[in-house]
């Protein structure tokens, strides 16, 4: 599937708007940002045509590229300390938008991310029904409905073509997508995933050890952000994974290899 046209990705961002709409008109409207919280191996970041290294603490607006090398990862809080995202190796990821309506911890957020190349794990728990919470790729939107832990992953196929597959790992999120001039909508609850490219396929089952080790990347994360903040980032509750899957000891597909404990700064 090639590069989304500007007027399909609007008309995917409003078949999101039933999930959850803001009017960019709103009065006390204010630009939000990302914290860098970890930084393991090689990562950058660019903005206006000129890159650095990325570095812990590092306060990151909208319109900021990243990019993670071979073998490396980096949390960030975004916008605000309600949503950890971790960016996996050799992955390149947008920050878009990440604005902040009324009150500081009170009002409502708009954060859309765009995910080009790679993969990245994400944990939202602070929502308000009026926020908006989107993952733009090449093929579609994933929307968050709430609190939920999710991931996304992008392979590049050749000859403009990629691959998109949609994650919930806990709660729920919509993926959006257009086929052949219409727009087509899953709900994927806890544990379920959807791949799409030069195929759409079924909403399956995430595999049970690839499942198990999102899990235990979300609970770094978690554990991560909250050494500084006295714990207010909380963790949904955890799913049983389904029984199908690798035998336990295994590789996941994804042949990324989850540190043993927390990455140490």
């Amino acid at each position: 599937m090639q590069r989304l046209p500007t007027v399909v990705a609007h008309l995917l961002v409003f078949a999101l708007a039933g999930v959850s709409t803001l009017k960019s008109d709103e009065a006390g409207r204010v630009p939000g940002s990302a914290l860098v919280r970890t930084v393991h191996g090689q990562a950058s970041y660019s903005f206006e045509g000129k890159s650095h290294d990325l570095r812990t603490n590092m306060a990151l607006e909208a319109g900021v590229t990243i990019t993670t090398g071979p073998d490396s990862y980096v949390y960030l809080n975004v916008n605000g300390v309600a949503s950890i995202v971790r960016v996996s190796a050799d992955t390149t990821l947008v920050l878009d938008k990440m604005d902040c309506i009324g009150p500081q911890n009170q009002g409502d957020t708009e954060t859309m991310l765009r995910l080009q190349a790679g993969s990245a794990l994400g944990h939202v728990t602070k929502f308000s029904a009026n926020s908006r919470y989107e993952i733009t790729t090449f093929c579609g939107v994933a929307g968050m409905r709430g609190a939920a832990d999710w991931n996304l992953s992008v392979t590049q196929l050749g000859q403009g073509l990629y691959e998109t597959t949609f994650e919930a790992v806990q709660g729920t999120l919509d993926a959006v997508l257009p086929v052949v001039s219409v727009i087509r909508m899953k709900t994927l609850h806890g544990g379920e995933a959807w791949t799409v490219g030069r195929d759409v396929g079924d909403v399956v089952p995430v595999q049970r050890q690839l499942l198990r080790w999102q899990l235990d990347q979300t609970k770094l994360m978690i554990a991560d952000a909250g050494r500084d903040n006295g714990g207010s980032i909380g963790s949904t509750n955890i799913i049983q994974p389904f029984d199908n899957g690798p035998v336990p000891g295994q590789a996941p597909t994804s042949g990324a290899v989850p540190p043993t404990s927390p990455p140490k700064h």
